[in-house]
């Protein structure tokens, strides 16, 4: 009886070693004939994520597909946002060096009011980019945008705790 359960152990295990090399050769001969698959999967994943967290992190992005705009005015409010990047992209690059300080515990008081400064100024402009999208809407488009951001506002903080900022 011992040495029947020591043969069907041995079997079994020269059985998973012969079937493990078998697919060990397979996968490895899957990479040597296309040795950029594995690196280009990874990469168009990589690619996908940061356009999702982009998209995630702009809204008005998907507000606006939501509206049902015309070609004329998807091309107005594209010039509009386009004219706000271009403008604001010096104050965002500093306020996430200070953002980045603050995360280091390296920022100084005087970097705190610049950061505060910072964000008073992108809001601001926010509000100029939202006065000017506004303005191509139709009334009935812009009925449609009151109640959506009325709806974002009843959900806003419904969805778990925010990460802290720099005061």
């Amino acid at each position: 009886m011992f040495l029947r359960t020591k043969l069907s152990v041995a079997g079994l295990a020269i059985s998973l070693s012969a079937f493990g090399g078998v697919a060990l050769a397979q996968q490895t001969q899957t990479t040597a004939q296309n040795p950029a698959a594995g690196v280009q999967k990874t990469r168009r994943a990589a690619m996908a994520r940061r356009g999702t967290d982009r998209r995630a992190r702009q809204p008005m992005f998907r507000i606006l597909r939501q509206l049902g705009l015309t070609d004329q005015q998807k091309q107005q409010a594209r010039s509009i946002i386009q004219t706000n990047l271009q403008s604001t992209k010096a104050q965002r690059q500093e306020l996430r060096q200070l953002t980045q300080q603050w995360r280091q515990g390296t920022l100084a008081p005087e970097g705190l009011a610049r950061a505060k400064e910072l964000r008073g100024q992108l809001a601001e402009s926010r509000k100029g980019v939202r006065t000017q999208l506004t303005g191509v809407l139709t009334p009935e488009q812009k009925a449609k945008l009151e109640e959506m951001i009325k709806t974002r506002r009843a959900n806003h903080g419904l969805f778990g705790p925010q990460v802290p900022r720099p005061n």
